[in-house]
């Protein structure tokens, strides 16, 4: 289901427009700006048990922002208010597979990674195979 759950996920990331993107898996060096995308699954549950169980699993979509440093720190909090308003509340399903994002994503703290601003966005979410 993980495939299914990280699919969903990066085609919504997606709607929000063009952005340089490094995605989980692929071997690329996007320019400043861009984000990186992962995804980790955190339990995994039988949501229904029959002849046929479904599971229900719970993780995150990780996406980290990174913006060229000394320019200040407005672009970077924008893109990532953005993503969060973006993700919150929202429900899908494809599939037979929907996933729901029952709580605001958190932005964390500002960071200089590699002499670049890294700001993450955690999406947490919960998924049930239907």
């Amino acid at each position: 289901m993980k495939a299914k759950v990280r699919s969903i996920l990066q085609t919504y990331l997606a709607d929000l427009g063009e952005f340089n993107t490094a995605w989980e898996g692929i071997n690329n060096s996007p320019k400043l700006p861009y984000q990186t995308v992962w995804l980790t699954i955190s339990t995994v549950q039988t949501g229904a048990i029959s002849s046929k169980p479904h599971s229900k699993e719970t993780g995150f979509m990780q996406v980290t922002l990174h913006y060229s440093a000394g320019n200040g720190t407005q672009d970077i909090e924008e893109r990532a208010s953005q993503i969060r308003k973006h993700f919150y509340g929202q429900s899908f399903i494809q599939d037979n597979v929907q996933v729901v994002i029952l709580s605001p994503p958190l932005i964390g703290g500002i960071f200089l990674s590699d002499n670049k601003l890294a700001l993450p966005i955690t999406i947490n979410f919960t998924a049930y195979e239907l």
